[in-house]
């Protein structure tokens, strides 16, 4: 069922539940006696009355959840993703879930490959971490990874485990005391069929109330492995390690364990829009290449600048004051549509700033321009480059 659809349901379920209100004429009666110290006859709304009113609203809320896919509720997330919402309503509905040995169910729940990149929505549940707290130090010959003197565990570390937060906090340098813990969860990245590794770009995973995991993940695709149809693959890995607090020393180790993989198959879209652009401004030149998809408006910006430029980028420091160019703004007859869209700047040669930007999806690609925004954050439309369809 569309959204549309699940709109005109649940305004069919209000409208039948709430078909016998009307005006009330005893409001306007009350708020005239009241003024004239009357004394009013109160009308009671029913019992049966407030459960309907309440069954309507448990519909809405639980109609509009339901026509919500996993990326769109992780498009509602504090640290949501806004370009979520548009994966949400394009992603395959793949559904398929697997349970290891150990009892870890993996749940792939949408997937989307457009262009160089794949989206994909997850969830994990079962026990994925532990956390065990021991007095002394570990009795096995343990061969360290990291050791540092004069380092306190509960000083400079944190967790957002809350068990293993508070393990953490017992490793004060007080005395000997170590922690052992397991962590199993999905790597960042995913993979090709053939081994191929493709990087992680965006994503995120977020602990539930019921101690399930949620997250998503964008990943990149090398050019030279672009086709039709991919197979790609989600990995499990799982981490035993040992934190150990030796007075003011602090070691840990950590041994890989057995690794499982989950594949999952997906379909190209080609419908990709590319935009292109130059322009110039009192010091520098400009050439703008942008792919418009069905999520986002993402590419790069060259710049051709003075050497001063890249110098006050490599020092991040600007003590002459130099007026450069800090971000780009997207843009629409003049008018700002996303204010900055900069994710990276790569210092490319001695003159020239490649900056790579990343906007939310336009409905509409015409009449789009990128401006520079200068040191006092500020878009110079003097300057906008404009974007055409090619």
């Amino acid at each position: 069922m569309t959204l549309r659809e699940e709109q005109e349901k649940v305004q069919t379920a209000m409208n039948a539940a709430l078909s016998g209100l009307r005006e009330d004429p005893w409001l306007a009666r009350r708020v005239l006696a009241n003024a004239k110290g009357e004394n009013v006859v109160v009308k009671k709304i029913s019992v049966s009355m407030v459960i309907a009113i309440a069954l309507v609203l448990l519909t809405v809320t639980g109609a509009l959840a339901a026509a919500l896919g996993l990326f769109g509720r992780l498009s509602q997330e504090p640290r949501g993703d806004s370009r979520l919402s548009a994966v949400d309503k394009v992603a395959e509905n793949i559904a398929m879930e697997w349970t290891t040995k150990d009892g870890i169910t993996i749940r792939i729940e949408q997937a989307y490959y457009e262009g160089n990149r794949v989206f994909m929505a997850y969830r994990m549940t079962g026990n994925w971490n532990e956390t065990a707290l021991h007095e002394g130090t570990p009795d096995e010959k343990i061969k360290w990874i990291w050791e540092e003197p004069d380092m306190i565990a509960a000083k400079t570390m944190i967790s957002d485990i809350p068990e293993r937060q508070r393990a953490i906090q017992q490793l004060d340098g007080s005395g000997q005391r170590w922690i052992a813990t397991l962590d199993i969860g999905l790597h960042d990245g995913l993979s090709l069929a053939d081994g191929t590794y493709l990087d992680i770009i965006g994503g995120d995973n977020i602990v539930q109330s019921d101690g399930s995991v949620i997250g998503w993940k964008e990943c990149e695709i090398p050019e030279d492995c672009l086709r039709d149809t991919l197979t790609f693959q989600a990995k499990l890995y799982r981490i035993r390690s040992i934190m150990c607090q030796d007075g003011d020393t602090y070691r840990e180790a950590a041994e890989q364990g057995e690794s499982t993989t989950f594949a999952f198959t997906l379909k190209q879209n080609h419908d990709l829009t590319c935009l292109r652009g130059s322009g110039k401004g009192r010091d520098y030149t400009a050439s703008a290449e942008l792919a418009a998809g069905q999520i986002d408006l993402r590419g790069k910006i060259t710049v051709t600048c003075p050497a001063s430029w890249i110098q006050a980028w490599k020092a991040w420091e600007n003590p002459e004051n130099l007026d450069i160019i800090a971000g780009w703004a997207l843009c629409r007859n003049s008018a700002v549509i996303d204010e900055d869209g900069v994710q990276s700047i790569a210092l490319n040669k001695e003159n020239k700033l490649v900056f790579e930007v990343l906007f939310d999806s336009v409905d509409d690609v015409n009449n789009l321009a990128l401006a520079p925004v200068y040191q006092d954050q500020q878009p110079r439309m003097s300057e906008a480059i404009l974007l055409k369809a090619e």
